[in-house]
Protein backbone atom coordinates (compact mmCIF):
# COMPACT_ATOMS: atom_id res chain seq x y z
CA UNK A 1 0.00 0.00 0.00
CA UNK A 2 1.05 3.58 -0.59
CA UNK A 3 1.16 4.40 3.12
CA UNK A 4 3.71 1.65 3.76
CA UNK A 5 6.27 3.36 1.47
CA UNK A 6 6.15 6.80 3.05
CA UNK A 7 9.48 8.25 4.15
CA UNK A 8 10.57 11.33 6.08
CA UNK A 9 11.74 12.97 2.83
CA UNK A 10 8.39 12.24 1.21
CA UNK A 11 6.59 13.72 4.20
CA UNK A 12 8.67 16.91 3.96
CA UNK A 13 7.98 17.15 0.21
CA UNK A 14 4.24 17.01 0.85
CA UNK A 15 4.37 19.49 3.72
CA UNK A 16 6.21 21.98 1.52
CA UNK A 17 4.14 21.22 -1.58
CA UNK A 18 1.92 24.24 -0.97
CA UNK A 19 4.91 26.51 -1.60
CA UNK A 20 5.45 25.18 -5.11
CA UNK A 21 1.73 25.36 -5.85
CA UNK A 22 1.48 28.96 -4.69
CA UNK A 23 4.55 30.08 -6.65
CA UNK A 24 3.16 28.52 -9.85
CA UNK A 25 -0.35 29.91 -9.35
CA UNK A 26 0.89 33.44 -8.65
CA UNK A 27 3.17 33.36 -11.71
CA UNK A 28 0.25 32.21 -13.88
CA UNK A 29 -2.07 34.80 -12.35
CA UNK A 30 0.44 37.56 -13.14
CA UNK A 31 0.85 36.10 -16.67
CA UNK A 32 4.62 35.90 -16.29
CA UNK A 33 5.03 33.03 -18.75
CA UNK A 34 3.40 34.84 -21.68
CA UNK A 35 6.05 37.55 -21.24
CA UNK A 36 8.93 35.09 -21.05
CA UNK A 37 8.74 33.39 -24.44
CA UNK A 38 11.78 35.53 -25.20
CA UNK A 39 14.66 35.96 -22.71
CA UNK A 40 14.07 38.78 -20.28
CA UNK A 41 15.63 40.11 -17.09
CA UNK A 42 13.79 40.29 -13.79
CA UNK A 43 13.84 44.11 -13.76
CA UNK A 44 12.35 44.26 -17.26
CA UNK A 45 9.56 41.84 -16.33
CA UNK A 46 8.92 43.77 -13.12
CA UNK A 47 8.43 46.99 -15.10
CA UNK A 48 6.09 45.31 -17.59
CA UNK A 49 3.93 43.74 -14.87
CA UNK A 50 4.28 46.53 -12.28
CA UNK A 51 6.03 44.30 -9.75
CA UNK A 52 8.75 44.97 -7.24
CA UNK A 53 12.10 44.01 -8.87
CA UNK A 54 13.26 42.08 -5.81
CA UNK A 55 9.98 40.20 -5.61
CA UNK A 56 10.08 39.38 -9.32
CA UNK A 57 13.66 38.06 -9.14
CA UNK A 58 12.93 35.81 -6.18
CA UNK A 59 9.79 34.44 -7.85
CA UNK A 60 11.59 33.79 -11.15
CA UNK A 61 14.53 32.04 -9.47
CA UNK A 62 12.08 29.72 -7.71
CA UNK A 63 10.42 28.92 -11.04
CA UNK A 64 13.84 28.04 -12.46
CA UNK A 65 14.46 25.70 -9.51
CA UNK A 66 11.05 24.10 -10.14
CA UNK A 67 11.80 23.51 -13.85
CA UNK A 68 9.33 25.97 -15.38
CA UNK A 69 11.93 28.57 -16.43
CA UNK A 70 15.50 28.49 -17.72
CA UNK A 71 18.12 31.03 -16.65
CA UNK A 72 21.20 32.21 -18.56
CA UNK A 73 23.18 34.86 -16.73
CA UNK A 74 20.50 37.32 -15.62
CA UNK A 75 18.00 36.42 -18.33
CA UNK A 76 14.98 34.14 -17.87
CA UNK A 77 12.91 32.29 -20.47
CA UNK A 78 10.29 29.57 -20.51
CA UNK A 79 11.18 25.91 -20.23
CA UNK A 80 9.32 23.70 -22.76
CA UNK A 81 6.54 22.74 -20.32
CA UNK A 82 5.77 26.41 -19.68
CA UNK A 83 5.78 27.22 -23.40
CA UNK A 84 3.25 24.44 -24.03
CA UNK A 85 0.87 24.99 -21.14
CA UNK A 86 1.35 28.43 -19.57
CA UNK A 87 1.55 30.85 -22.50
CA UNK A 88 -1.74 32.56 -23.28
CA UNK A 89 -3.19 31.57 -26.65
CA UNK A 90 -1.42 28.20 -26.94
CA UNK A 91 -3.65 25.15 -27.63
CA UNK A 92 -2.51 23.44 -24.43
CA UNK A 93 -2.92 26.52 -22.22
CA UNK A 94 -3.85 25.75 -18.59
CA UNK A 95 -3.24 29.19 -17.14
CA UNK A 96 -6.91 30.07 -16.67
CA UNK A 97 -7.33 27.10 -14.36
CA UNK A 98 -4.29 28.17 -12.35
CA UNK A 99 -5.70 31.69 -12.08
CA UNK A 100 -8.92 30.24 -10.70
CA UNK A 101 -6.93 28.13 -8.21
CA UNK A 102 -5.06 31.26 -7.08
CA UNK A 103 -8.34 33.11 -6.56
CA UNK A 104 -9.81 30.35 -4.44
CA UNK A 105 -6.65 29.81 -2.38
CA UNK A 106 -8.23 31.50 0.61
CA UNK A 107 -10.89 28.78 0.77
CA UNK A 108 -8.11 26.28 1.48
CA UNK A 109 -6.57 28.67 3.99
CA UNK A 110 -9.82 28.26 5.95
CA UNK A 111 -9.67 24.44 5.80
CA UNK A 112 -9.11 24.02 9.53
CA UNK A 113 -12.38 25.82 10.25
CA UNK A 114 -14.13 23.97 7.39
CA UNK A 115 -13.22 20.61 8.93
CA UNK A 116 -14.47 21.74 12.33
CA UNK A 117 -17.79 22.97 10.98
CA UNK A 118 -18.25 20.41 8.17
CA UNK A 119 -18.59 23.07 5.50
CA UNK A 120 -17.02 26.17 3.98
CA UNK A 121 -16.36 29.46 5.71
CA UNK A 122 -17.04 31.16 2.36
CA UNK A 123 -19.12 28.99 0.00
CA UNK A 124 -18.99 28.90 -3.79
CA UNK A 125 -21.66 31.59 -4.06
CA UNK A 126 -19.33 33.98 -2.26
CA UNK A 127 -16.67 33.53 -4.91
CA UNK A 128 -19.08 33.61 -7.85
CA UNK A 129 -20.93 36.74 -6.75
CA UNK A 130 -18.40 38.79 -4.81
CA UNK A 131 -14.92 38.05 -6.17
CA UNK A 132 -14.25 40.22 -9.23
CA UNK A 133 -13.19 38.14 -12.20
CA UNK A 134 -13.78 34.79 -10.48
CA UNK A 135 -16.58 33.58 -12.75
CA UNK A 136 -14.62 34.40 -15.89
CA UNK A 137 -11.44 32.64 -14.78
CA UNK A 138 -13.44 29.72 -13.37
CA UNK A 139 -15.34 29.15 -16.63
CA UNK A 140 -12.32 29.73 -18.86
CA UNK A 141 -10.33 27.36 -16.66
CA UNK A 142 -13.00 24.69 -17.02
CA UNK A 143 -12.81 25.09 -20.80
CA UNK A 144 -9.02 24.61 -20.71
CA UNK A 145 -9.23 21.24 -18.98
CA UNK A 146 -12.48 19.95 -20.53
CA UNK A 147 -11.58 19.82 -24.22
CA UNK A 148 -9.88 16.43 -24.21
CA UNK A 149 -12.43 14.64 -21.98
CA UNK A 150 -15.31 16.24 -23.92
CA UNK A 151 -14.15 14.77 -27.23
CA UNK A 152 -13.55 11.39 -25.57
CA UNK A 153 -17.03 11.32 -24.04
CA UNK A 154 -18.72 12.26 -27.32
CA UNK A 155 -16.86 9.33 -28.92
CA UNK A 156 -17.67 6.86 -26.12
CA UNK A 157 -21.40 7.69 -26.19
CA UNK A 158 -22.13 9.19 -29.63
CA UNK A 159 -25.26 11.31 -30.12
CA UNK A 160 -26.73 8.76 -32.51
CA UNK A 161 -30.19 9.95 -33.55
CA UNK A 162 -30.51 12.46 -30.71
CA UNK A 163 -32.09 15.73 -31.82
CA UNK A 164 -32.03 17.72 -28.57
CA UNK A 165 -29.58 17.60 -25.66
CA UNK A 166 -29.62 19.44 -22.34
CA UNK A 167 -26.28 20.34 -20.74
CA UNK A 168 -27.01 20.96 -17.03
CA UNK A 169 -24.51 23.34 -15.41
CA UNK A 170 -22.98 23.74 -18.85
CA UNK A 171 -20.25 26.20 -17.84
CA UNK A 172 -18.17 26.97 -20.95
CA UNK A 173 -20.27 24.63 -23.10
CA UNK A 174 -17.24 22.52 -24.03
CA UNK A 175 -19.08 19.20 -23.74
CA UNK A 176 -22.06 20.40 -25.76
CA UNK A 177 -19.75 21.64 -28.51
CA UNK A 178 -18.06 18.23 -28.69
CA UNK A 179 -21.49 16.66 -29.25
CA UNK A 180 -22.54 19.28 -31.80
CA UNK A 181 -19.38 18.52 -33.78
CA UNK A 182 -20.45 14.87 -33.90
CA UNK A 183 -23.95 15.43 -35.28
CA UNK A 184 -25.19 18.11 -37.67
CA UNK A 185 -28.79 17.31 -36.68
CA UNK A 186 -28.30 17.91 -32.96
CA UNK A 187 -29.26 21.04 -31.00
CA UNK A 188 -27.99 21.76 -27.50
CA UNK A 189 -29.52 23.73 -24.63
CA UNK A 190 -26.88 25.09 -22.24
CA UNK A 191 -28.43 25.57 -18.81
CA UNK A 192 -26.56 27.59 -16.17
CA UNK A 193 -26.61 30.72 -14.05
CA UNK A 194 -26.97 34.04 -15.91
CA UNK A 195 -23.53 35.22 -14.73
CA UNK A 196 -21.96 32.05 -16.10
CA UNK A 197 -23.75 32.25 -19.44
CA UNK A 198 -22.42 35.75 -20.02
CA UNK A 199 -18.96 34.19 -20.12
CA UNK A 200 -20.21 31.21 -22.13
CA UNK A 201 -21.59 33.53 -24.80
CA UNK A 202 -18.13 34.96 -25.39
CA UNK A 203 -16.59 31.50 -25.73
CA UNK A 204 -19.29 30.37 -28.16
CA UNK A 205 -18.65 33.43 -30.31
CA UNK A 206 -15.31 31.86 -31.25
CA UNK A 207 -17.20 28.95 -32.88
CA UNK A 208 -20.13 30.60 -34.68
CA UNK A 209 -21.09 27.61 -36.84
CA UNK A 210 -21.61 25.40 -33.80
CA UNK A 211 -23.01 28.22 -31.66
CA UNK A 212 -25.89 28.57 -34.12
CA UNK A 213 -27.22 25.24 -32.82
CA UNK A 214 -26.73 26.10 -29.14
CA UNK A 215 -29.34 27.84 -26.98
CA UNK A 216 -28.41 29.53 -23.70
CA UNK A 217 -31.01 28.98 -20.99
CA UNK A 218 -30.39 30.92 -17.77
CA UNK A 219 -31.58 29.30 -14.56
CA UNK A 220 -30.68 27.47 -11.37
CA UNK A 221 -30.51 23.69 -11.58
CA UNK A 222 -31.25 23.42 -7.86
CA UNK A 223 -34.62 25.15 -8.07
CA UNK A 224 -35.75 25.19 -11.71
CA UNK A 225 -37.36 22.37 -13.69
CA UNK A 226 -35.59 20.99 -16.74
CA UNK A 227 -38.77 20.59 -18.80
CA UNK A 228 -40.87 17.56 -19.76
CA UNK A 229 -39.94 15.04 -22.47
CA UNK A 230 -38.15 17.62 -24.58
CA UNK A 231 -34.69 16.03 -24.78
CA UNK A 232 -33.02 12.87 -26.02
CA UNK A 233 -29.83 13.34 -24.00
CA UNK A 234 -29.21 15.04 -20.64
CA UNK A 235 -25.62 15.64 -19.55
CA UNK A 236 -24.46 16.37 -16.00
CA UNK A 237 -20.71 16.88 -16.24
CA UNK A 238 -18.76 17.98 -13.16
CA UNK A 239 -21.98 19.20 -11.55
CA UNK A 240 -22.82 16.53 -8.98
CA UNK A 241 -19.60 16.92 -7.00
CA UNK A 242 -20.73 20.44 -6.05
CA UNK A 243 -23.94 19.17 -4.44
CA UNK A 244 -25.23 17.02 -1.59
CA UNK A 245 -26.96 13.66 -2.23
CA UNK A 246 -30.46 15.12 -1.88
CA UNK A 247 -29.82 17.73 -4.58
CA UNK A 248 -28.25 15.13 -6.87
CA UNK A 249 -31.25 12.83 -6.52
CA UNK A 250 -33.57 15.73 -7.31
CA UNK A 251 -31.54 16.60 -10.42
CA UNK A 252 -31.79 13.02 -11.67
CA UNK A 253 -35.55 13.04 -11.11
CA UNK A 254 -35.78 16.25 -13.15
CA UNK A 255 -33.51 14.78 -15.81
CA UNK A 256 -35.81 11.76 -16.18
CA UNK A 257 -38.86 13.99 -16.59
CA UNK A 258 -37.00 16.07 -19.20
CA UNK A 259 -36.12 13.02 -21.31
CA UNK A 260 -38.24 11.41 -24.00
CA UNK A 261 -38.79 7.64 -23.64
CA UNK A 262 -35.54 5.91 -24.56
CA UNK A 263 -33.57 9.06 -23.77
CA UNK A 264 -30.23 8.86 -22.02
CA UNK A 265 -28.71 10.63 -19.04
CA UNK A 266 -24.93 10.93 -18.68
CA UNK A 267 -23.11 11.65 -15.42
CA UNK A 268 -19.45 12.60 -15.77
CA UNK A 269 -17.35 13.25 -12.69
CA UNK A 270 -14.48 12.20 -10.47
CA UNK A 271 -15.47 8.99 -8.67
CA UNK A 272 -13.99 7.20 -5.69
CA UNK A 273 -13.59 3.52 -5.00
CA UNK A 274 -16.06 2.15 -2.46
CA UNK A 275 -13.58 2.67 0.40
CA UNK A 276 -13.48 6.41 -0.50
CA UNK A 277 -9.68 6.33 -0.06
CA UNK A 278 -8.66 6.01 -3.72
CA UNK A 279 -7.78 7.33 -6.16
CA UNK A 280 -5.78 9.99 -4.35
CA UNK A 281 -6.88 12.77 -6.72
CA UNK A 282 -10.54 12.07 -6.01
CA UNK A 283 -10.02 11.92 -2.25
CA UNK A 284 -8.21 15.27 -2.28
CA UNK A 285 -10.86 16.74 -4.58
CA UNK A 286 -13.41 15.85 -1.93
CA UNK A 287 -11.44 18.06 0.47
CA UNK A 288 -11.60 20.81 -2.16
CA UNK A 289 -15.39 20.49 -2.12
CA UNK A 290 -15.41 20.64 1.69
CA UNK A 291 -13.44 23.88 1.51
CA UNK A 292 -15.85 25.83 -0.67
CA UNK A 293 -19.17 24.05 -1.28
CA UNK A 294 -22.06 23.65 1.17
CA UNK A 295 -22.57 19.92 0.66
CA UNK A 296 -20.37 18.72 -2.19
CA UNK A 297 -17.88 15.88 -2.19
CA UNK A 298 -16.51 13.15 -4.43
CA UNK A 299 -18.93 10.20 -4.64
CA UNK A 300 -18.49 6.53 -5.47
CA UNK A 301 -19.76 4.91 -8.64
CA UNK A 302 -21.96 2.74 -6.44
CA UNK A 303 -23.73 5.82 -5.07
CA UNK A 304 -24.39 7.14 -8.55
CA UNK A 305 -25.73 3.79 -9.70
CA UNK A 306 -28.10 3.66 -6.74
CA UNK A 307 -29.39 7.19 -7.43
CA UNK A 308 -29.91 6.37 -11.10
CA UNK A 309 -31.92 3.24 -10.32
CA UNK A 310 -33.99 5.12 -7.71
CA UNK A 311 -34.76 7.79 -10.31
CA UNK A 312 -36.05 5.12 -12.69
CA UNK A 313 -33.11 4.70 -15.07
CA UNK A 314 -32.11 1.31 -16.43
CA UNK A 315 -29.42 -0.13 -18.72
CA UNK A 316 -26.64 1.38 -16.63
CA UNK A 317 -23.16 1.39 -18.17
CA UNK A 318 -19.90 3.07 -17.23
CA UNK A 319 -16.55 3.98 -18.80
CA UNK A 320 -13.22 5.40 -17.68
CA UNK A 321 -12.37 8.81 -19.14
CA UNK A 322 -8.76 10.01 -19.47
CA UNK A 323 -7.71 6.62 -18.12
CA UNK A 324 -4.18 6.52 -16.76
CA UNK A 325 -4.12 10.18 -15.79
CA UNK A 326 -4.05 11.29 -12.17
CA UNK A 327 -7.25 13.27 -12.69
CA UNK A 328 -9.10 10.53 -14.58
CA UNK A 329 -12.88 10.53 -14.38
CA UNK A 330 -15.77 8.16 -15.00
CA UNK A 331 -18.82 8.34 -17.21
CA UNK A 332 -22.13 6.71 -16.26
CA UNK A 333 -25.09 6.21 -18.60
CA UNK A 334 -28.72 5.50 -17.72
CA UNK A 335 -31.68 5.01 -20.05
CA UNK A 336 -35.26 6.16 -19.50
CA UNK A 337 -37.55 3.25 -20.30
CA UNK A 338 -41.23 3.32 -21.29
Amino acid sequence: MKTATRSADGLIDEILGYRKAKVLMVAAYLDCFTRLERPRGAASLARALRLDPRGAEILLDALVAMGYLLKTGTLYRNAPVASRHLVRGRPGYLGNNLKYQEMIWDAWSDLRRSVRRGGPVRPLEHWLLRHKGFTREYIHGMDDIARGPAEEIAALVPPGGAREMLDVGAGPGTYSLAYLRRSAGLRATLFDLPSTLRVTRGLLARRPALAARARLRPGNYRTDAFGREGFDLVLLSHVTHDEDPRTNRAMLDKARRALRPGGRVLIHDFMLEESRTAPEFGALFSVHMLAYTEGGRTYTEGEYRRWLREAGFAGLRSWAVSAGRRNSTRLLLGVKEG
